[in-house]
């Protein structure tokens, strides 16, 4: 008999029209709308994706600085273009070996 009393109380409780109000108001707040839980989620995961695409900018950014550092004389920079952009003078024949 104790079990049905505490259900009925328990039930009575949760089914006021004041909780009810209150739950909806719950699921609101954290669900619906600019400020809502899905929302927070989704925003974290924007700015953890954005500041990792910081640090790949920025390490690029330093290789390429380095690179420009190393160039700096005439020699250097003709063996950059020859190897990367497979440049050449008019003199010169060269033959891909792949």
């Amino acid at each position: 008999m104790k079990q049905d009393d505490f259900s009925k109380k328990v039930r009575k409780v949760l089914l006021n029209k004041y909780s009810i109000t209150l739950y909806i108001f719950a699921v609101l707040f954290l669900f619906v709308g600019e400020q809502g839980l899905i929302n927070q989620i989704a925003r974290k995961r924007e700015i953890r994706q954005t500041q990792q695409e910081i640090e790949r900018v920025t390490a690029e950014t330093k290789q390429s600085e380095n690179l420009l550092r190393s160039l700096d004389n005439k020699d250097s920079l003709e063996r950059f273009a020859r190897e990367q952009y497979k440049m050449h003078t008019n003199e010169e024949t060269i033959y891909l070996v792949e």
